[in-house]
């Protein structure tokens, strides 16, 4: 017997057999919780190489820039992470697993299984690759990153002036992309390749 959990309330039904495009609604929260959509790895491969591409001014451009008592200091995300180590090292490190590694692993390992589906190959780390990926899809908290330094710019604007530089216009378009893909990722399609259903 197929069986599928709700993601909203984790009861436990029978995989529903549905025609293309249906969905199946939870009998006890009626959420969606089953969609029969192919799996469209060329794109998800299109979505990964992009975020992997803007990965690298997000985290090295200067985000902000502050001027303060005719000194003006920017810092991009690795910077302001690092800068904060003597003082606060475990919010440096949870900056750096969130904001840093979990969103490049993660758009490393659906890159690598989307690559797998669109060459018809499935190499012995796939499964491996594919349990990462849903361990790490919980832990990529970009927005977060973002919404913390919002709220720190404006705070700061009462002592300083505040330049948002070209590092943020990247680091938000990489937020875009990692919820799209985020959001379009179906570990349940990935697995039914790997198991050749």
């Amino acid at each position: 017997m197929d069986t599928i959990i709700c993601n909203h309330c984790d009861m436990v039904s029978t995989r529903p057999i549905l025609r293309s495009g249906q969905v199946a609604k939870c009998p006890r929260c009626h959420r969606a919780f089953f969609k029969t959509n192919t799996l469209k790895a060329n794109k998800m491969f299109a979505l990964a190489i992009t975020a992997l591409i803007l990965i690298i001014p997000a985290f090295t451009f200067p985000l902000m820039s502050i001027h303060l008592l005719g000194i003006t200091e920017g810092a991009n995300l690795l910077q302001g992470a690092l800068m904060m180590i003597e003082g606060a090292p475990v919010v440096t490190f949870v900056i750096l697993f969130c904001a840093v590694l979990v969103p490049t692993l993660l758009t490393l390992c659906i890159a690598y299984s989307s690559a797998s589906i669109m060459l018809g190959k499935r190499p012995p780390l796939l499964g491996y690759v594919l349990k990462l990926t849903s361990s790490l899809i919980h832990w990529s908290m970009l927005d977060v990153y973002l919404i913390s330094l919002l709220v720190s710019a404006v705070k700061i604007t009462s002592d300083a002036d505040v330049y948002f530089s070209s590092g943020l216009c990247f680091f938000v378009v990489l937020l875009i992309v990692n919820i799209t893909l985020i959001s379009e990722y179906s570990s349940t399609k990935y697995w039914k390749y790997l198991r050749n259903e």
